[in-house]
């Protein structure tokens, strides 16, 4: 009897969460950035594409409409790229756009002044998002590429401010290392123990909306 292709795929990760596989040796730049505990899990049981907020789901949506608004045949947009790592591992991620020479990053933030010192607008900013200019940092190296830009809107009014971003190594190198830390935590995860010594990035407000938390809260209870 033949399965729809969906109810395959999810029959098949079934099975690797049994026998303890993981189906693709792979990192999304993205989970480098918060709990890596998390992202070993996510790997290890197959669940990265299903973790998605409400925020990034709004994100997608207004990704969507600037790719459709823009769209010509000098940019090229959701540009995937890769970077070999150890034992088969790779480094994934998808860039919003390339248009030339340059990586771009399309963030969409709210600006509700929650106190009086911060920016009301892209234009008030200083600096891009701490978390945007490091996975854009990532691509850069990743591409062998040397400069690229943020583009922060408004998501409200849809004003923007591009921020440049040169590339750093010893700032990916931070990544890779953290990227060496998933990889050890997948290892014991399929050897059969849990990787308790890997901790949230940002503490425990991290574990808040977390899918893995009953799991977490579980072991530590032990």
């Amino acid at each position: 009897m033949g399965y729809p292709e969906e109810i395959e795929e999810f029959n098949e990760r079934i099975r690797n969460a049994i026998v303890g596989k993981t189906p693709e040796r792979k990192i999304w730049v993205t989970s480098l950035s918060y709990c890596l505990r998390k992202a070993a899990l996510s790997i290890y049981l197959g669940t990265f594409k299903y973790e998605r907020t409400g925020e990034m789901l709004v994100g997608s949506v207004l990704h969507e409409w600037l790719g459709n608004a823009l769209s010509s045949e000098d940019i090229e947009f959701e540009v995937t790229v890769e970077y070999p790592l150890e034992d088969g591992w790779k480094l994934v991620g998808r860039v919003d756009a390339v248009k030339g020479n340059y990586p771009l990053e399309f963030k969409f933030k709210g600006f509700n002044g929650e106190d009086e010192s911060s920016p009301k607008t892209p234009d008030e900013m200083n600096e891009p998002p701490k978390l945007a200019k490091e996975q854009l940092n990532a691509y850069l190296n990743m591409m062998d590429k040397k400069l690229g830009y943020i583009y922060v809107f408004d998501r409200n009014g849809l004003s923007f401010k591009p921020f440049p971003v040169e590339r750093d190594k010893k700032a990916f190198q931070r990544i890779l290392r953290r990227a060496k830390v998933v990889i050890e935590g997948v290892r014991q995860l399929e050897s059969g123990s849990f990787p308790e010594w890997i901790k949230p990035r940002y503490g425990k407000r991290e574990c808040g909306g977390c899918l893995f938390r009953p799991i977490c809260e579980a072991v530590e209870s032990k």
